[in-house]
């Protein structure tokens, strides 16, 4: 007999994706300096604003729209838009533009 399929609660309230894929051409580019990654950045201005567990970044492979000195993201809540975050965008303008008014 095949195993029962299994649900679990999580604290995510959001799921966000980026490209792994345009995260390793970048090494980095994000940050006060520049030198962090877009997961990062993210991470910690979530953690700031109280978001720390009930936000997952999760990297993904290739989403196929490949942008030069950018990385692709998609807030997984609102499939319809996949954003393009340029190399040193502000992570304030990020935030804004990946989440929705609700999550923040």
């Amino acid at each position: 007999m095949p195993d029962l399929i299994r649900t679990r609660p999580t604290p995510w309230k959001t799921v966000i994706l980026l490209c792994g894929k345009c995260s390793r051409k970048m090494k980095g580019g994000y940050g006060p300096k520049g030198e962090e990654t877009l997961r990062t950045v993210l991470r910690d201005a979530l953690r700031v604003k109280g978001h720390r567990r009930d936000v997952r970044i999760i990297e993904t492979r290739c989403m196929g729209i490949c942008p030069k000195k950018a990385v692709t993201a998609l807030n997984a809540s609102q499939p319809d838009r996949i954003l393009t975050i340029p190399k040193g965008a502000a992570t304030g303008e990020v935030m804004v533009r990946l989440m929705s008014e609700t999550e923040q």
